[in-house]
């Protein structure tokens, strides 16, 4: 397996360099056997015979915990128990009185055995790992995250910073999502809430509700819709584009540029300006009523019958002006 061996030839055996890091860590050496030459670890492969007929056959477990904990009540009480068809000992009582006292003390150094691996953070914020799938923050969608594992915990990482953290699942095809992951999500995606109004058009009502819970159901992007309705409500008013998107889902279409059709051509509208906006509450609610400019007509003497400035017409007897 190539946690072990890289590669092998009849002259080399290229080993993974970090398994032998692992094994100078715990104290054990490592010999490749040869390709195909079973005869070499038969007695390695022989008791794996013995696990699939007589441990998996009928097992139920709930994790990885538990599997462990009842693979080592099999070993005591069953596999270790039995006569040895080789040696014709009891294995349990070879190890007791001969094998025990041979035994060196398992080295605490510490050493590194998590899973790491790279991984996508797909649109649904999830990240594919052992067959099952984790959820992070949704911010994080179209990233790419570090995912380390040990036997309990799953977590994820964005550079050195810990974004994620799951409770490993050692079933297939699970999905597991941390509700904090989602929170946000509904204020900025508005195809995620398609039931709410984006801001700005709110005064659609019940013709908007509809026609963004329709429009959100398809693959057109809801953020660019948005921009050209509100672009539309700007121009011609809520009232006016309310009427228009009715009249469009009538005959079976939505978007915006069948809106805008029926505002510009269809009813022959003309935009308005838009109202500036300061950005400040108190400027904006600010109204003034139209200035009366007959009072600039009082200031003019009635008989003048020409502008004061206009130059004076010239004689035509004499080229100099009177």
């Amino acid at each position: 397996m190539k946690t072990v061996v890289l590669s092998h030839a009849p002259h080399a055996t290229v080993f993974n360099r970090r398994f032998l890091e692992y094994a100078k860590a715990r104290g054990f050496a490592v010999v490749a056997c040869n390709p195909r030459r079973g005869n070499e670890k038969g007695r390695v492969e022989r008791p794996i015979g013995l696990v699939r007929t007589r441990f998996w056959r009928g097992r139920r477990f709930t994790d990885l915990l538990d599997l462990n904990a009842q693979a080592m009540q099999w070993r005591d009480d069953i596999a270790n128990n039995r006569r040895h068809e080789e040696t014709g000992k009891v294995p349990s009582l070879v190890f007791r009185h001969e094998e025990r006292r041979q035994l060196k003390p398992v080295p605490e150094t510490p050493f590194d055995v998590d899973d790491v691996e790279t991984a996508p953070v797909t649109k649904t914020f999830r990240v594919t790992f052992d067959r099952n799938r984790y959820s992070v923050p949704w911010r994080l969608a179209s990233q790419t995250v570090l995912v380390r594992a040990d036997d309990d915990v799953v977590g994820v990482f964005l550079g050195k910073k810990q974004v994620a953290a799951h409770r490993r699942s050692w079933k297939v095809g699970e999905d597991i999502e941390h509700p904090s992951h989602r929170d946000g999500l509904l204020q900025l995606k508005p195809r995620a809430a398609a039931a709410a109004l984006p801001p700005g058009l709110v005064g659609l009502a019940d013709t908007g509700v509809d026609y963004f819970k329709i429009f959100a159901a398809g693959s057109r992007s809801v953020h660019r819709e948005t921009v050209r309705l509100v672009f539309l409500v700007e121009l011609f008013g809520e009232q006016a584009t309310r009427e228009a998107m009715t009249e469009v889902m009538t005959t079976g279409h939505v978007g915006a540029e069948y809106v805008e059709y029926v505002l510009r051509h269809k009813k022959g509208l003309t935009p308005s300006a838009a109202p500036l906006r300061l950005g400040d509450p108190v400027l904006d609610a600010l109204s003034l009523r139209e200035p009366d400019l007959s009072l600039y007509d009082e200031l003019v003497p009635a008989p003048m019958t020409r502008d004061p400035g206009a130059s004076p017409i010239p004689d035509k007897e004499s080229d100099e002006p009177r």
